[in-house]
């Protein structure tokens, strides 16, 4: 038990929003063993005290029981006389399964993809759009949704930021719509194939940059693919922002491709001649006043009706105000004097920023994208390759962020959380048997687990997932060695009666075998749900087959169920064998011939002890 727990621990000190948001599965599973633990010294040999019976004998046990264990018998003696064979056997295997998977594996993810019931159409049109103009982009989208299958509902907020890049506020040029899809065992198709069939739909519309997000799962961790470039003119940023952009977006998998560099809306801008303005008497305050006050008006009284009041504002009329020429026209007044805008300033048309974002106290414009039909990490990895050689002026750079950047954060804590799982594991092991060696052959098995994990990522076709995969990992560090303490602890005490060390451990083998294969399987058993998706509803009575449970938590399933099986299978052979080769070269006495007594045959039931 507290091998177990030491492994889970660390994780309880996961920072950040990804450890807030996982802390609960340590917690919950310390919790739990911890409480096992009490049940199974107190109540379980009480109930076994007054309901437990036995009948029969060993006699009685199953033919094929006794097959399988005379033929463990077999293999285990055979693995003991080649005990150096048998270890370069596991070891080569371990390198070949690590090879095979760097070529056959199925890449890396951050979070499982799990199917969403949930999408989101964000809709952003150039600043200064209309609100009016805005809303009929959108009911153009409306128009195609509602020919979509699997859609249960939609609502549109027009004039709503709900993308990467909004700031929180009402804008009249950006919308989102969300999108309901129908029950899961409703639905025509996956609602991953809904959503590109949506953003295919949505391909051919002009006028704003539309983008489709998925519902995630787990905290926020910002875009797939998220690429910041920096420096100091925000010009030039948005030139290098143009042209990595068409760079990206020949990456196969990478979708929705978008910037915040906001051009702003067009301007006409009056720029002063304060040279002919100074000449004719005038200043630049005068002017900026005239021209505001005749295109956007002057404040002059209010309106008074009842309790309301009404603000009376004076400017041109609207005939007056509609082009370049009626701005030009417009006169100043100094002392009596009219003297045209258009001898004291010159009219341009352009535009002006609409915003500016900044990162530790540098200008920066970040491109992000989705990724659809392939890992996030992979398309990540093929973006920096194809901006390897990407040059840069100086004083400006490409940082990578987003998922990528959290990644990475996980990577490392649980990098770290495994190797202090294991720290803490060996210390308690190296205390309870008071060795060195031992605890080194116990934890071998974590190592040869990683066979299994392997081979099942690969023959399931699901990638290493950093948080779920790794949390797998780190558990079967604390699971994998309860088979091989409790087939240790059992030889040391037949070495403790005398056995030689080849006779303690056969018969340590063969007595532990049925509750070390029975732990195995009722672990694979309790995770064979979580991992298939298979379960079944009590409500309606009937089985019901995947779901976002199965999709989310599938691949720590997968990780532990194949990696028990598979070092449950070595530890049985490839721990004794170690043992065998630690006593040897300590220099303990090996038996002068086989080992009698130890399997019984048809005819010779295995004695036992109370101990057994």
């Amino acid at each position: 038990t507290l091998t177990t727990l030491c492994a889970f621990a660390p994780m309880i000190f996961w920072p950040g929003i990804m450890g807030e948001f996982m802390k609960y599965l340590p917690i919950t599973l310390i919790i739990t063993l911890s409480s096992s633990l009490f049940v199974g010294l107190v109540i379980n040999p009480t109930f076994c005290s007054s309901f437990m019976t036995v009948s029969g004998s060993q006699r009685q046990t199953a033919s094929t029981f006794q097959k399988t264990l005379a033929y463990y018998q077999s293999r285990l003696e055979a693995a003991l006389s080649h005990p150096w064979r048998t270890m370069g056997i596991a070891v080569s295997t371990l390198v070949c399964v690590v090879a095979l998977y760097d070529l056959l594996g199925h890449g890396v993810e951050f979070f499982p993809e799990v199917e969403p019931n949930k999408a989101y159409i964000d809709v952003r049109a150039p600043s200064g759009t209309s609100l009016e103009t805005s809303n009929r982009i959108v009911r153009q989208i409306e128009t195609i949704l509602a020919d979509v299958p699997d859609v249960a509902t939609f609502v549109s907020n027009v004039g709503s930021s709900g993308g990467w890049f909004s700031s929180g506020e009402g804008v009249s040029h950006e919308s989102r719509i969300t999108i309901d899809f129908v029950d899961e065992q409703d639905r025509q198709q996956s609602s991953f194939k809904t959503v590109e069939h949506i953003r295919a739909a949505l391909a051919l519309l002009t006028g704003a940059d539309i983008e489709i997000a998925k519902e995630r799962s787990g905290p926020p961790v910002g875009a797939p693919v998220s690429i910041e470039i920096s420096g100091e003119d925000f010009g030039m940023l948005g030139r290098l922002s143009a042209r990595i952009k068409r760079i990206v977006a020949g990456v196969p998998g990478v979708v929705d491709l978008k910037d915040d560099y906001d051009r702003g809306r067009p301007e006409i801008q009056v720029k002063i001649d304060r040279e002919a303005a100074a000449l004719a008497g005038l200043n630049t305050s005068l002017i900026a006043a005239t021209v505001r006050s005749a295109i956007y008006g002057t404040e002059a009284s209010e309106y008074r009706v009842g309790e309301d009041e009404y603000d009376i504002r004076v400017r041109f009329k609207p005939e007056k105000r509609t082009s370049l020429a009626d701005l030009e026209s417009i006169m100043l007044e100094k002392d009596g004097r009219l003297v045209p805008l258009s001898t004291v300033a010159r009219i341009e048309t352009g535009g002006g920023l609409g915003s500016i974002r900044r990162k530790d106290m540098k200008r920066v414009i970040t491109l992000e994208g989705k990724v659809e039909g392939r890992t996030s990490d992979a398309a990540t990895k093929d973006v920096q390759a194809a901006l390897a050689d990407f040059s840069l002026p100086p004083g400006y750079r490409i940082d990578y962020s987003g998922e990528n950047e959290e990644q990475e954060k996980a990577s490392d804590f649980l990098a770290k959380a495994f190797l202090i799982a294991v720290a803490a594991i060996a210390l308690v092991l190296i205390t309870q048997f008071n060795s060195l060696f031992l605890p080194l052959t116990i934890l071998s098995s974590v190592v040869l687990s990683l066979i299994g994990v392997l081979i099942g990522l690969m023959v399931t076709f699901t990638p290493f997932g950093i948080l779920m995969t790794g949390i797998g990992v780190i558990s079967l560090a604390g699971v994998v060695v309860n088979n091989a303490i409790v087939l240790i602890d059992y030889t040391l005490q037949l070495r403790q009666r005398g056995l030689s060390p080849r006779d303690a451990i056969v018969q340590a083998g063969v007595t532990r075998f049925r509750p070390v294969i029975l732990t195995a399987i009722t672990t694979i058993l309790g995770l064979l749900p979580l991992a298939t998706g298979i379960s079944f509803d009590f409500f309606s009575f009937s089985w019901e087959i995947g779901g976002r449970s199965s999709q989310w938590w599938g691949p720590m399933g997968i990780a532990v169920i194949f990696g028990l099986a598979f070092a449950t299978a070595l530890t049985l052979v490839v721990v004794p064998v170690m043992i065998s080769i630690i006593w040897r070269l300590m220099g303990a006495p090996e038996a002068t011939g086989p080992p009698g007594g130890v399997v019984p045959t048809q005819n010779q039931p295995l004695a036992r002890t109370a101990d057994d």
